[in-house]
């Protein structure tokens, strides 16, 4: 005899394996740009928000500062990102995104576009703004920030370039 289970339960569970599996397709979408979530995050804000400081980047992300250089200097590194002296305070750095950045970040606007395609490739047109209506409700009532992840708040201070999987074959584009 199978063991009930309350429909609470049910969504919750339904959520989460949906969750791991839409992450493991972001990643997997994200490999030739040579990406990884996190980037494309930080780079999408940035981009929002032409010379945002260091700090209120990671103030937006719940993010540690000091977890966030290295993420910075990566990108940075990798031609994406421009740091600066900010403008009005000295002790600040400001970001901004650079000629590669703003090409990289209209390339991750499409591979969004698609993983929201394959995500919802099951549903018609009617339920998929139903389902997101549904969960902006639910994230809202659990005090998300739309747009950002929340798991900026734990993860390492280790760049992407170094985060790659074992045996990943992922080549820089620079």
């Amino acid at each position: 005899m199978k063991p009930k289970q309350n429909q609470s339960e049910r969504v919750a569970f339904l959520l989460s394996q949906l969750g791991a599996r839409a992450a493991q397709e972001f990643t997997r979408l994200l490999t030739p740009l040579n990406l990884a979530p996190a980037d494309a995050g930080i780079l999408r804000l940035v981009g929002r928000s032409e010379g945002i400081s260091q700090q209120a980047l990671a103030a937006a992300l719940n993010m540690h500062a000091s977890r966030l250089v290295a993420l910075i200097d990566d990108l940075e590194s990798r031609g994406l990102l421009l740091r600066e002296v900010h403008a009005t305070d000295r002790r600040l750095y400001s970001l901004a995104l650079t000629a590669k950045g703003k090409e990289t970040l209209f390339s991750i606007r499409e591979v969004a576009d698609e993983h929201n395609r394959l995500m919802c490739a099951a549903l018609t047109g009617e339920e998929t703004v139903t389902l997101q209506a549904l969960l902006s409700r639910m994230a809202n009532q659990m005090g998300l920030e739309a747009g950002v992840h929340p798991g900026y708040r734990t993860m390492s201070s280790t760049p992407s370039s170094i985060r790659r999987p074992a045996g990943s074959s992922v080549r820089s584009r620079t």
